[in-house]
């Protein structure tokens, strides 16, 4: 049977495991049938920058002919990146646009409306959002150019209760009292919530300045946020909990609110836990640690944190991992830390870990990265063998040279991860002994036959499963310091496949253990994004692909991504957009003009 001839809902299905958007408009043009079929995966969620030169071209987009129109779901909108000198009137711009679209949308067909800049909405376009998108599940607490609570629950018309009926997920951003108030009237009508984001920005709000000691509860009385934000419960004491499965908390006070979040919040339940940036987080997870609030089905962990002198949240997660067991996905990004998170309570979810993302370094600024110990780091993925993410900083080697016994080691263990997709290296290879930085160019060539190289010991061997590889070949006498493109050394050739390995232990000659695995994608650095839709100047990727000569001989090639882009290629490389407390630039000269 053709494809042709398959019924519809077979060719639904396969169309849905289509994820590049360029591949779905090619899909669209192919047929009726595939039109009207793949219309609906390309335009469930619509991701559009408003507020520069490029908002004429929307008329399109919200054309009545547009049949991909009734089928969006999720809309996000981003304040388009213009010069400096264009920024003068942008916002009103922006706000004009998102009018329009608002108009020319059908009624009731959104599920999540998000606007990301950091700047007010316009309440108008939020009351025009609520008359006639009355069905969303996400809702989100944002700065507005005015104060419309009152509006909203005064109107009948509104018929503001309604709009809570869907309502599962809330993102709550309160940076001044209007959305602090905002926030709370919306968690108290949400009767379904799941998930609820809360991120605060008082920091930011340079208008109406709002003291921490009356944000943050104290030891005596609870502050601001959480007297306002959970005052229908109160008091905490006898209020019934909310059962919440995913919560995400960053930039709140817990050192005197842990307690209080864990009254108002039933964290056994809770199946998702994000903790950024949160001051007295140690004493949150001493909370979560009592057999009474213990999480049963946790399984995500994220937390990042700068660590105090005695390392009191490194020590809190450290047992808190010892008591929770079944974690799919674990990240750990401590800044002034003294050591790395146990290994031990890491291998202890190695059953069920499959994204693996943790860091540790003793400052914020230029400190390098800690590093597992070999046997430490070969203990968990001796355990968690089932990791498809992996993210962690390696031990130093030089790109020039052969590689060190400590970064083979490394590449040891990891080649035992048979069902590994991405790995992410956080640390960057040296150029020593020599003193002096190379072109940048000529750096991501040599980065390249190493990440080549990393694919050819991890691709499945035919004759034996186990096979020893030559190193990376260094340059020659070892001692070129300042290389030409015309003396790089060639692509490595494919590996050969030995029945018996040849033993050795000599550093320059330490074999690699080549395991069947599926990996795909090798990054190094770390991203310094700040646009959500940029690449990263600070990290470079690799995707493993195949070139064939003109004798038709095939050998590994790698070949550099984008971060946009390879979220396209494997989706199951979201490690990669986890924002690192440390980013640095990789040890290698800019080119002129160069940022």
């Amino acid at each position: 049977m053709i494809f042709i001839d398959l019924p519809v809902d077979v060719k639904t299905l396969i169309v849905s495991h289509i994820i590049r958007p360029t591949d779905l408009k090619s899909l669209c043009l192919t047929s009726k049938q595939l039109h009207a079929i793949t219309v609906r995966q390309l335009y469930h969620s619509v991701t559009l920058d408003v507020g520069g030169p490029n908002d004429g071209q929307l008329t399109s987009l919200l054309n009545v002919k547009n049949i991909g129109l009734p089928y969006i779901r999720k809309l996000d909108l981003y304040l388009a990146d213009v010069p400096d000198t264009c920024k003068c009137n942008q916002l009103q711009q922006a706000n004009v646009v998102i009018r329009m679209i608002l108009e020319f949308l059908p009624e009731n067909i959104l599920e999540k409306f998000s606007w990301h800049p950091w700047s007010p909405l316009n309440a108008d376009n939020l009351l025009l959002l609520y008359r006639k998108q009355r069905r969303m599940k996400w809702m989100e607490a944002i700065a507005l150019d005015r104060d419309v609570l009152p509006q909203l629950e005064s109107d009948p018309s509104l018929k503001f209760d309604e709009l809570f009926d869907n309502v599962k997920k809330l993102g709550l951003y309160p940076d001044s009292r209007d959305v602090l108030n905002m926030s709370h009237t919306i968690l108290r009508r949400s009767k379904k919530v799941e998930k609820i984001t809360l991120h605060t920005t008082f920091e930011d709000n340079q208008d109406n300045p709002i003291p921490l000691r009356e944000l943050n509860d104290s030891a005596t009385a609870p502050g601001l946020i959480t007297s306002t934000l959970f005052r229908h419960m109160m008091p905490f004491e006898s209020c019934t909990p909310l059962p919440l499965r995913d919560l995400t908390l960053q930039k709140i006070g817990l050192r005197y609110a842990a307690l209080t979040y864990c009254k108002a919040i039933d964290f056994k339940n809770l199946r998702a836990l994000r903790v950024y940036t949160c001051s007295g987080a140690d004493t949150l997870f001493a909370e979560m640690s009592q057999s009474s609030r213990l999480p049963e089905h946790l399984e995500c962990l994220e937390f990042k944190h700068e660590d105090n002198a005695e390392n009191d949240a490194l020590n809190a997660v450290d047992g808190f991992l010892c008591l929770v067991s079944g974690l799919k996905q674990l990240t750990l990004d401590i800044c002034y830390a003294k050591q790395l998170p146990a290994a031990a309570g890491i291998a202890r979810h190695g059953k069920t870990l499959k994204d693996l993302n943790v860091h540790a370094s003793k400052g914020d600024g230029d400190e390098e990265e800690l590093v597992y110990a070999v046997n430490e780091f070969d203990n968990i993925c001796r355990k968690a063998t089932g990791l498809q993410q992996l993210s962690v900083a390696a031990p130093a080697t030089s790109i020039t040279k052969i590689e060190s016994i400590e970064f083979t080691s490394f590449m040891n263990s990891v080649s035992q991860l048979h069902e590994l997709v991405t790995l992410h290296i956080t640390t960057w290879p040296t150029n020593n002994p020599s003193a002096a930085r190379m072109p940048r160019k000529i750096y991501e060539h040599l980065l390249q036959l190493l990440a080549q190289n990393i694919y050819a010991r991890c691709t499945p061997s035919h004759s034996s499963s186990t096979t020893s590889v030559p190193s990376l070949p260094p340059f020659i006498n070892g001692a070129s310091t300042t290389p030409t493109t015309s003396n790089l050394p060639p692509p490595p050739p494919p590996p050969s496949a030995p029945s018996d390995p040849p033993p050795s232990t000599v550093a320059n000659d330490y074999p690699y253990r080549i395991r069947k695995n599926h990996l795909v994608l090798v990054a190094f650095g770390t991203s310094d994004r700040v646009y959500d839709r940029e690449d990263s100047t600070n990290q470079v990727i690799f995707l493993r692909s195949q070139h064939t000569d003109p004798l038709g001989h095939q050998s590994i090639v790698a070949t550099q991504v984008g971060w946009c882009l390879r979220n396209y290629i494997e989706p199951r490389s979201d490690v990669l957009d986890f924002g690192l407390a440390k980013s640095c630039r990789p040890p290698a000269t800019e080119e002129e003009g160069d940022d």
